[in-house]
């Protein structure tokens, strides 16, 4: 007895439309699984960044030889050379947000270098002093992103880029220093004693727990009263401070406080 085949064929057809529907699926899946890979900008964000720099530094070359090299005009001119380059970066979509917030931190300072030049007048010290602000930001910035998404440049580019680099690592050593002096003096507790003729001595022994020897550390002290007024403002210090050191400071006065805050005035490194 012959077996009737003609029957089978249809779902024969069918299971092919079925297995090439899957692949199909399949195929265009891969392709939305690359198509949202290319859209982020990881692996290119730092050659964006780098021709950033680059274009800068041709306008800077460009304008070497005006008659004010370093007018107004010209550094605006370098610095939107700048911006324009890198603004593709401002609304990318980035895999690795930490990445993304430190450009978008770098492109900041570059939208800030140039406030500065439109807020200041060059004759005017507050202009530089806003200036040189953001430029050390700047480059603490740059570093970041060389020590962590080896940002680089061209050969021609080197040399003034390694400056910037290296004042970049000045400022994140200088704020190092700080923040962990600040954060010793933050967490320093002045208790208060009375010796009975209207003097008061404010006292917090303080340990060093940094790391890092510090010398010639002054402190100032506001004294605010009870209605937390601040009253006065007196000073303790120490010649010395080695790491694991524990330092005694100190200050007297005729104002019984009821709150002290001490700030960091001035501290040296030694090195």
């Amino acid at each position: 007895m012959k077996r009737n085949t003609t029957k089978k064929q249809p779902m024969m057809g069918l299971l092919v439309l079925l297995i090439c529907s899957l692949g199909f699926i399949s195929a265009c899946s891969q392709n939305d699984a690359n198509a949202a890979k290319s859209k982020y900008v990881d692996d290119k964000a730092m050659n964006v960044i780098a021709a950033g720099f680059e274009r800068r530094s041709d306008v800077i070359e460009s304008n070497a030889n005006d008659d004010d090299p370093h007018s107004t005009e010209n550094i605006q001119e370098a610095i939107k050379a700048e911006i324009e380059n890198d603004k593709e970066l401002e609304n990318a979509r980035f895999k690795d947000s930490k990445m993304q917030q430190d450009v978008i931190t770098y492109l900041n300072l570059l939208d800030d270098q140039l406030k500065v030049t439109e807020d200041y007048s060059q004759s005017s010290s507050d202009y530089y002093e806003e200036w040189n602000k953001v430029y050390d930001k700047r480059s603490a910035q740059l570093k970041k992103l060389v020590d962590n998404y080896g940002l680089e440049v061209g050969e021609k580019y080197k040399d003034d880029f390694n400056d910037l680099i290296k004042n970049g690592k000045s400022v994140a050593e200088k704020t190092r220093y700080e923040d962990a002096i600040n954060s010793l003096i933050q967490g320093a507790n002045f208790e208060k004693s009375d010796d009975g003729y209207g003097l008061y001595t404010y006292t917090a022994v303080v340990e060093n727990t940094s790391g890092i020897s510090f010398s010639n550390v002054s402190l100032t002290l506001a004294l605010y009263d009870a209605d937390d007024i601040k009253a006065e403002e007196t000073y303790a210090d120490t010649s010395s401070w080695a790491p694991g050191e524990k330092v005694k400071f100190e200050a007297m006065s005729d104002v019984d406080a009821a709150r002290v805050v001490a700030s960091v005035s001035s501290y040296d490194v030694n090195k």
